[in-house]
């Protein structure tokens, strides 16, 4: 079965909600399965074939995006399974709340990326907003499942309440990284700003510098040798989540261990270079 590819009719005018387009419609009933979905724009309802032009093409079984300027927010939202390629920018809440399939963005990403993933893989050529696999707006719980990798930067509190998975940047983060993280790894290639692992209780970061600041109740447990970093680069590797300027080999890293202040037992290992 031939994917489908879908480009905006009229690039200009308010955000498309892009909610319910998924693969996992294309496959169980076609073409016509997505021509006939109602999506919001704006303050209208239109059917999806009023607003894009629906093209066979794209890798079997995937869904081809074309923005061609036009804000599509909720990319990706919820998807369980198959593929979803972005041939350009995505609005807010790309990939939210995903169980499982492949969501790839040639471009950047607004806020709300990832929030609340379960599982299933976001890979995003450029840059994404603020709340990189957070809570939702009035949520409790962050990322718990999932593999994200972020060639770019990454806005303010990337993998707040974070329970489980992997959120990699290659370039700088935000403040509040980490915050209130209860388990799961955060990577970042190029720094990041103050307040990470505020009030973190468990969960590793990984930075090949320190930190500008860090809460007041992390505490230095020194530099040593831990053999799992080795596992963990190979893994990494493999998915193209170890950024470029981290060590390409060895097993020692600074560790710092909070946020004691709410009795947290969270790591950041600051990578030592070989």
């Amino acid at each position: 079965m031939s994917g489908v590819i879908l480009t905006p009719r009229e690039p200009a005018g308010p955000p498309i909600d892009m909610t319910g387009v998924l693969p996992e419609r294309l496959a169980e009933g076609g073409r016509d399965a997505l021509a006939g979905l109602m999506l919001v724009r704006g303050s209208k309802r239109h059917r999806l074939d009023a607003l894009f032009d629906l093209q066979d093409g794209g890798p079997s079984g995937a869904l081809v995006l074309r923005p061609g300027g036009a804000v599509l927010d909720g990319v990706g939202a919820g998807m369980a399974a198959g593929e979803i390629l972005v041939e350009g920018d995505c609005g807010a809440y790309a990939g939210s709340g995903m169980r499982g399939g492949t969501l790839i963005v040639e471009g950047t990403c607004g806020a709300f990326a990832a929030a609340e993933m379960a599982g299933g893989r976001l890979r995003v050529a450029g840059d994404v907003g603020d709340f990189l696999g957070a809570p939702l707006a009035g949520g409790t719980r962050g990322m718990s499942g999932g593999t994200v990798v972020v060639a770019g930067n990454a806005g303010d509190r990337v993998g707040e309440r974070m329970r489980r998975g992997l959120i990699a940047v290659h370039g700088r983060v935000g403040s509040l990284c980490g915050a209130r993280m209860i388990a799961g790894t955060i990577v970042v290639g190029a720094g990041c700003s103050p307040d990470l692992g505020f009030a973190m209780r468990r969960g590793s970061i990984l930075l090949s510098q320190a930190p500008e600041s860090l809460p007041g109740g992390f505490v230095d447990g020194g530099v040593n040798d831990w053999l799992f970093l080795e596992l963990m680069r190979r893994d990494l590797m493999d998915n193209g989540a170890w950024p470029v300027g981290f060590p390409t080999a060895g097993t020692r890293a600074r560790r710092l261990i909070g946020d004691r202040s709410v009795q947290g037992i969270g790591e950041v290992l600051i990578l030592s270079k070989a």
